[in-house]
């Protein structure tokens, strides 16, 4: 097995409330190398609320990167001290105004790990009611949806979708089980 690379020195590049840029200098095989990344200062979750009926509500919401309504699931990060379980259902009623009954984890992964320093927790909540409850921040500018599973997957094919959507279906549809045939 190959070693990990020591750390010779790091340094904060740049910085906000969300994330940390961070340049590491490493000593490896081949000489030393400097290495940039973002390291974020929380992990998130996605969220894929299911309603009774099998509907999925999804977002429309503003990217800025991309000057872009992209269609995603609720998704957003997890506090200091707080459960992904805990932050799935406080995004979801945050962004939506639905509240789940009951939540459990489908998942966690490194989005981009060879850039961004995160983990994302892709959790499935159902028994959803409607609170009206929604508290957005400044950049929040969403619009609720709910679609069935076909327009879900037709939104994850277009340029307008983003990984939280086509993660948290790929994610939700495995926890599914196998596709079963009909005799016939």
């Amino acid at each position: 097995m190959l070693p990990i690379p020591p750390i010779t020195s790091r340094r904060e590049i740049a910085g906000n409330r969300f994330f940390s840029t961070i340049e590491e200098d490493l000593a490896t095989a081949a000489g030393p190398y400097t290495y940039n990344f973002i390291e974020s200062k929380w992990d998130a979750v996605i969220v894929v609320p299911v309603l009774p009926d099998g509907r999925l509500v999804i977002e429309r919401i503003y990217r800025h990167p991309y000057r872009a309504y992209l269609h995603e699931f609720p998704a957003g990060g997890i506090e200091q001290g707080e459960q992904p379980l805990i932050a799935a259902a406080r995004e979801l009623e945050e962004e939506t105004g639905w509240r789940p009954g009951r939540c459990r984890v489908l998942g966690a992964f490194a989005p981009i790990p060879g850039l961004v320093r995160m983990r994302l927790h892709v959790v499935l909540a159902e028994e959803l009611s409607q609170t009206g409850a929604r508290s957005q921040d400044a950049m929040e500018l969403i619009e609720v949806e709910e679609c069935t599973r076909e327009q879900a997957w037709t939104y994850a094919q277009t340029e307008q979708a983003s990984a939280f959507l086509l993660q948290g279906l790929l994610l939700w549809e495995h926890s599914l089980g196998p596709v079963r045939s009909t005799p016939g």
